[in-house]
């Protein structure tokens, strides 16, 4: 998506800009993302889809910011009535969801689903580009920076970069604990980045929230209870105040629970297990 102040022309449509609020009108971009896993045997691809700021961001860089699964209500009072229209779709249309995802491996065997509230991409990797904030050096460095250059520079992504950290927060009561976040897995290139065309048929199917609800029932509630962080400066229900912001703060915390790590240190301990030596030697 474009920067607004970049597409909207007419007189309406820059009154509705202006209505929006500052950070819409400064956004260079609007991130999201999207993971499709294909399955055999017949069985329907799994999609994810992963969302930032609503408003957009000032940072050129599109990996500047985490991405969630789960987007909060709050936002400008002028977007409020663009929002209204969503809710025709469904009850939850600020909430993506993932159990799909989960219903079937890549050989398209079934399972009963284990799926968590909320899934988020957190940047290993970022594209040059100037910080919120920044203002370019010239004339020349802001045309050369224009909305395609994130796309040029995407392109260049070589094969083995690690993209994402994955996150997932396994349920609504434990969103503002940041030591209850897991660190899952990673998004890693496997090939050259390759643009795709507006007819190679390729689809991200949007889960509505409700599936998950209809296979975990009692997180419809739990969604609904209160919460405040830090210290009590934001408050809230869980479904106002889940998204990228509140997450990416609980990683930076690094407190959350990292499996990678703790498979490390089993195969350790298997390998020592396996060899007396160095378990004399540990010990000792």
């Amino acid at each position: 998506m474009r920067p607004p102040h970049d597409e909207f022309q007419s007189k309406l449509a820059r009154a509705m800009l202006y209505a929006a609020g500052d950070k819409v009108r400064n956004a260079k971009l609007f991130p999201c993302a999207s993971l499709k896993a294909f399955r055999e045997d017949g069985m329907h691809s799994g999609n994810l889809l992963f969302a930032g700021c609503k408003v957009g961001q000032q940072e050129e860089d599109f990996f500047a910011h985490c991405l969630c699964t789960q987007v909060t209500e709050q936002m400008p009072f002028g977007l409020k009535p663009f929002l209204k229209k969503f809710y025709t779709y469904s009850d939850y249309p600020l909430s993506l969801g993932v159990s799909d995802w989960c219903i079937g491996n890549q050989s398209g065997e079934t399972a009963e689903p284990y799926f968590p509230f909320a899934l988020v991409l957190s940047p290993s990797h970022h594209l040059p580009g100037r910080s919120a904030g920044q203002e370019a050096a010239n004339t020349s460095e802001t045309e050369q920076t224009s909305f395609d250059a994130f796309i040029d520079n995407a392109t260049e992504i070589p094969c083995g970069t690690i993209l994402y950290d994955v996150y997932a927060c396994p349920n609504p009561s434990v969103v503002p604990d940041p030591s209850k976040l897991e660190r899952i897995g990673r998004v890693v290139s496997t090939s050259e980045m390759i643009p795709s065309g507006k007819d190679d048929g390729l689809f991200f199917r949007h889960q509505k929230k409700e599936e998950d609800y209809a296979l975990r029932p009692n997180w419809k509630r739990a969604i609904k209870a209160p919460c405040s962080i830090h210290n009590g400066k934001r408050t809230g229900c869980i479904s106002k105040i889940a998204g990228w912001r509140l997450f990416e703060e609980h990683i930076a915390k690094a407190e959350y629970l990292d499996y990678e790590a703790l498979a490390a240190a089993e195969i350790q301990v298997e390998g020592k297990a396996k060899n007396p030596r160095v378990v004399n030697e540990a010990t000792n």
